[in-house]
C-alpha cells in the first residue's frame, strides 16, 4: 500500500489537480510563517504521513521511521518542486527520481523507468533491428 501512496501522491493527476490535492504541499511556507497552533497542526498530519509509510517500510539499511520521514518529505518537497517549475520534462523527471528513491528507502522497488530513459531490452532491439 505505501508503495501505491508513493505512486499517487507523485504522479501527474496530484500535480494537475492543485485545486483537490494535499494541502501539505500547498501550505509549507505559510505554516512556517504561523504561529504555533498551526504548526502543531501541520505537524500532526505530517506524523499520521510519517506513521502510514512506516509501517510497511522494510529497508534493512534504515529505521523504519527514519525511511518513513524521509520518503514523506521526499513526496511533499517533490511535489512542491515539480509545480514550482515552467519546464514540464524537468518537473516529469524530479517526480520520477523522487519516486524512485522513495520506493527504494521504503525496501518497495529498488528501481523504476525514468522518462526518457533508455532501458535495456529498448536498447538491445534496437541494436537488432539495426
Amino acid at each position: 500500500m505505501p508503495a501505491q501512496i508513493v505512486h499517487a501522491y507523485l504522479s501527474r493527476q496530484h500535480l494537475e489537480d492543485v485545486e483537490n490535492s494535499c494541502p501539505m504541499v500547498a501550505l509549507p511556507s505559510d505554516v512556517a510563517r504561523s504561529d504555533e497552533r498551526v504548526k502543531a497542526a501541520f505537524e500532526t498530519v505530517f506524523k499520521a504521513m510519517v506513521s502510514l509509510l512506516g509501517r510497511e517500510a522494510r529497508n534493512p539499511a534504515f529505521a523504519r521511521e527514519d525511511s518513513a520521514m524521509a520518503i514523506a518529505a521526499l513526496c511533499i518537497g517533490g511535489m512542491v518542486v515539480a509545480r514550482s517549475l515552467n519546464d514540464r520534462s524537468l518537473g516529469d523527471r524530479l517526480r520520477a527520481a523522487a519516486t524512485n528513491i522513495a520506493l527504494a528507502l521504503g525496501g518497495w522497488q529498488t528501481a523504476i523507468k525514468q522518462p526518457g530513459q533508455k532501458t535495456r531490452a529498448t536498447k538491445s532491439r534496437r541494436r537488432r533491428l539495426r
